[in-house]
C-alpha cells in the first residue's frame, strides 16, 4: 500500500494487488464495475491499471486510516461515535448487497477494512476483492481468527450472510472494544467449539450482566436501552445458522429504530 499525490494535489492511496490471475481484459472489466460503484459509506476507487501480473488500484485517501487504529488503542470512541460508525458501515454493505446496479459480496469485512474521514465517518474498503479474485475461496485466506463464517469453515457456497456475520463480529469489537481474536481466544478457553459465540456472549450477559461484555467506558454514559440494543443486533448478525442472520437491510432498520427509541 503506497500514498501518493496526484498532479491536480488529490492525495491517494496506490494498492498493489498479488495472487489476481484474472488477464488484463477480465480484470479492466471487473475494475470498471468497481469504479462505478458510487455512495458515501464506500471508499471511492478513482483508477486502475494492469500490465501481466502487475494491477494496480488506486483509491481516496482518508485522514483517519482504519478502523482498527483507533479501536483497540487508547483513542476513545464514545457511544455516539461507534454507533456512528456501525450504521454507515452497515449502510455500506446494503448498498453492495441490494441497491447498486452490480450485486457484490464483501468477504472480508474488519476493522482493517472500515476507513475513518476527517469527521470519523466510515467508509468500506476492499469491497471489490471477490470480483477480482478468480477464486473466492482464497479470500478466506485473508481473514483473521474470529471473523471466519461457519460456512467457510465448510466449504459451502457463499452468500451475502457472510458479510452479515462479519459485521456483527465488527459491531462487537466497537461494543466490547477487545478484538476477534482476544474474544475467541477466550470463548475457547469455554466452550469446545469456537463457532458458538451467541451462547458465549448471552450467557455472559445473563449471568454477569451487560458490563462483562461492554466496554466499561461506554457504561459510564449509561445508554442502557441503545447498548442494550446494540448487542441483540450484534447477535442476530453471528447466528451460527445464517438463515437466522438478518439482512443489511434489517440491520440497517434495527439500528434506526434503536436511535429512536
Amino acid at each position: 500500500m503506497y500514498k501518493g499525490v496526484l498532479d491536480d494535489e488529490k492525495v491517494v492511496v496506490v494498492k498493489r494487488l498479488n495472487g489476481v490471475l484474472q488477464g488484463d481484459v477480465e480484470f479492466w472489466a471487473e475494475a470498471s464495475v468497481i469504479r462505478n460503484i458510487n455512495q458515501r459509506h464506500l471508499v471511492k476507487l478513482w483508477g486502475f491499471c494492469a500490465d501481466n501480473q502487475h494491477k494496480l488500484l488506486v483509491y481516496e485517501y482518508l485522514e483517519n486510516g482504519s478502523l482498527d487504529k483507533i479501536l483497540f488503542l487508547d483513542a476513545e470512541l464514545g457511544l455516539e461515535q461507534r454507533y456512528k460508525i456501525a450504521l454507515g458501515t452497515a449502510n455500506g454493505l446494503l448498498y453492495l448487497h441490494e441497491e447498486g446496479l452490480e450485486w457484490v459480496l464483501h468477504c472480508d469485512i474488519k476493522p482493517q477494512n472500515i476507513l475513518l474521514d476527517d469527521q470519523l465517518e466510515p467508509k468500506v474498503a476492499d469491497f471489490g476483492m471477490s470480483k477480482l479474485f478468480t477464486d473466492i475461496y482464497g479470500i478466506k485466506d485473508m481473514q483473521g481468527r474470529g471473523y471466519m463464517a461457519l460456512e467457510w469453515m465448510m466449504n459451502l457456497k457463499i452468500d451475502a450472510k457472510v458479510d452479515v456475520y462479519n459485521y456483527g463480529i465488527v459491531l462487537l469489537e466497537l461494543l466490547s472494544r477487545k478484538s476477534a481474536s482476544i474474544l475467541i481466544s477466550t470463548l475457547a478457553k469455554e466452550y469446545n467449539e469456537c463457532n458458538q459465540l451467541v451462547q458465549y456472549v448471552t450467557e455472559k450477559i445473563q449471568i454477569e450482566g451487560l458490563e462483562e461484555v461492554i466496554n466499561p467506558r461506554l457504561l459510564c454514559e449509561y445508554e442502557k436501552k441503545k447498548l442494550e440494543g446494540l448487542m441483540k443486533v450484534n447477535l442476530l448478525c453471528v447466528q451460527e445458522d445464517r438463515n437466522a442472520r438478518p439482512t443489511m437491510s434489517k440491520v440497517v432498520e434495527l439500528l434506526l429504530d434503536n436511535d429512536h427509541e
